[in-house]
């Protein structure tokens, strides 16, 4: 008798997975007009001051009903305040003893009249480094060998096994005196996953810089700018100005002391420094005091563009359910097609700019460099989209699942009209189509929509099921802005400077480098194909390999790379094989 092993589960383990596939009303929600990257789960933790949190007072509280204050400079840990009423609840239930409750009492009346009480010794479980006996103030950085102490007070505290007994012994200045208590380190989380509620509410944030603005403004677009840019699009001056006008799409600062809201002021990549000298171009920023004292004027931005006025989301018309499931599948199989189809002519067109970007000027190097690093970034975007479709495929199917890697012939675009599958090089005309391949509500976004009102409006698909084509769709007006700013680098500038050999041409009949990326394509499918249709998690393996063979010299990338060395177009010959041969839109 053969015994099945229960298959493999991800548990959920913060209150925004726990509560993924519980009632939907109770899942957490996207800002309307907010990009995904500004939700909680983006978030920039450090541990020191400014971003959103300040992990450091994660360690505040990791004895019992003590909070604490570590000084990394002198080395010192310090009790900042004490929690008389919950070590009284305590000692009531048996868990301390009444010897412990005076001592908490005696340290909060100390520190109530000026003493102060400080953390000397730590006896306790150091995880990696194993259990020692610390003394705080001979901890110094930086610390070697297997049974090496902590390398500073507050990592001393932060290695400290959650649930492990402690004991602390503490010391009273300026008049001698001493305790020791004895108990569990605290835990960071409750069951639910969520921050223990013995946090107060805004403590991991009470350490950052004030005001938080300072910090964003100095940090001049490199720190903060992953998901809080600290340029945007100035704010339209009446809701009867049309957004699409040229003026009102050129970035301006965010914190520019000039707030004037008919000519607010450019920023390029000359005149964007925050350090202003005498008789600069540059676009000034405000000053710290002018931060402090005219906060109010910065505006609120919303899909990238500051706001004045009431907002209103864009809408789109809402999709229509597919009337079968059949017809939901034969039309996520396209849409497999199109992520695998757009993934590569962005591969193609990325592979077309120029790499001896060194040589180029400044700005033109710098577009070249950012532009090829975008489009790469999504097209490795679209090979994750790819892997979800057929996630979505697999538990649809069930057991009849095939992997979906047939290449669309065309690619949808608004108006209900599709653009043949075509390899081309990174001109002006073919970041256009990028762009409408990519636009919100139409193109590939329209395809998913009906897709996502079968799944939901149609009941056709689990609440996981839906969350991950909203993904889909929210990823796709990502694309889109990108292709924006793409078109916005790349169009300052001549296309013959910055494509290879000035526009690469077709490879040749029988010309070696494109044969050998044809075999490293044709592979890549191989092996995908195999991995997926093995289903997790026995195809991990298989899938992995054939997401590794994609990078490096000595994959896919260096195939890429020796075709556009010889001022040759990127392109991928159809193939045979009905697996991954061209599909055509579904009627």
């Amino acid at each position: 008798m053969t015994v099945s092993s229960p298959p493999p589960k991800l548990l959920p383990r913060n209150v925004s997975a726990r509560r993924k596939g519980r009632d939907p009303a109770s899942a957490t929600r996207t800002t309307s007009g907010n990009p995904v990257s500004t939700r909680l789960e983006a978030g920039i933790g450090n541990c020191y001051p400014g971003l959103e949190c300040d992990l450091r007072n994660l360690e505040r509280r990791f004895f019992p009903f003590l909070e604490v204050d570590t000084d990394p400079d002198r080395n010192r840990i310090e009790v900042a305040a004490v929690d008389v009423d919950g070590a009284k609840a305590a000692a009531a239930d048996g868990a301390i003893s009444a010897a412990d409750l005076e001592n908490y009492r005696v340290i909060q009346r100390d520190i109530g009249r000026g003493a102060t009480w400080s953390v000397s010794i730590i006896d306790g479980d150091f995880g990696p480094l194993g259990r020692q006996i610390v003394t705080v103030r001979d901890l110094a950085t930086p610390s070697f060998g297997p049974r090496r102490a902590p390398a500073d007070a507050w990592t001393a505290i932060r290695l400290l096994k959650e649930q492990s007994q402690v004991t602390l012994t503490l010391r009273r200045s300026p008049r001698p005196g001493e305790i020791n208590l004895t108990g569990a380190r605290v835990r960071y989380l409750d069951d639910d996953g969520a921050l223990s509620r013995l946090f107060e509410p805004g403590e991991l944030t009470q350490s950052l810089c004030s005001p938080w603005t300072h910090d964003f403004r100095d940090c001049g677009c490199y720190y903060w700018a992953s998901n809080h840019p600290d340029i945007a699009l100035p704010p339209l001056p009446d809701a009867s100005t049309p957004a699409t006008l040229p003026q009102w799409n050129l970035d301006t600062a965010w914190e520019r002391s000039d707030r004037s809201i008919l000519s607010p002021p450019v920023v390029t990549i000359d005149n964007g420094s925050p350090t202003v000298l005498r008789d600069s171009s540059a676009v000034r920023e405000m000053r710290y005091h002018e931060i402090s004292r005219d906060w109010q004027l910065l505006n609120f931005v919303l899909e990238r563009r500051e706001q004045i006025m009431p907002y209103a989301p864009a809408s789109s018309a809402p999709g229509r359910p597919f009337p079968h499931k059949e017809t939901l599948v034969e039309q996520l199989r396209y849409a497999a097609g199109v992520e695998l189809a757009v993934m590569l002519q962005y591969l193609s067109a990325a592979w077309s700019l120029r790499e001896d970007n060194d040589g180029l000027p400044g700005e033109l190097r710098n577009d070249v460099r950012v532009a090829f690093a975008e489009m790469r970034r999504i097209a490795i975007g679209e090979m994750l989209h790819l892997r979800a479709v057929n996630d979505l495929l697999a538990g649809l199917e069930g057991p009849d699942f095939k992997p979906a890697l047939a290449v669309a012939s065309s690619i949808p675009i608004a108006g209900a009209k599709f653009l043949p599958l075509r390899f081309r090089a990174a001109a002006p005309a073919t970041i256009v189509d990028f762009i409408e391949f990519e636009a919100p509500s139409q193109g590939i976004d329209g395809l998913y929509t009906r897709i996502f009102a079968s799944l939901k409006e149609g009941r056709m698909g689990t609440e996981e099921q839906i969350q991950s084509v909203r993904a889909l769709i929210s990823e796709g007006g990502d694309h889109y802005q990108t292709f924006l700013f793409v078109q916005e680098w790349l169009g300052r500038h001549d296309s013959a400077r910055y494509l290879v050999a000035g526009g690469p041409v077709d490879p040749p009949p029988g010309n070696a480098q494109h044969d050998e990326l044809q075999k490293a394509y044709k592979d890549l499918l191989e092996a995908l194909y195999t991995g997926l249709e093995m289903r997790m998690p026995a195809g991990a393996s298989r899938i992995n390999a054939a997401r590794d063979s994609m990078l490096g010299g000595n994959g896919i990338e260096g195939k890429l790379q020796a075709v556009a060395a010889k001022g040759l177009i990127i392109k991928f010959d159809a193939i045979a094989d009905k697996r991954f041969a061209p599909i055509a839109p579904p009627p």
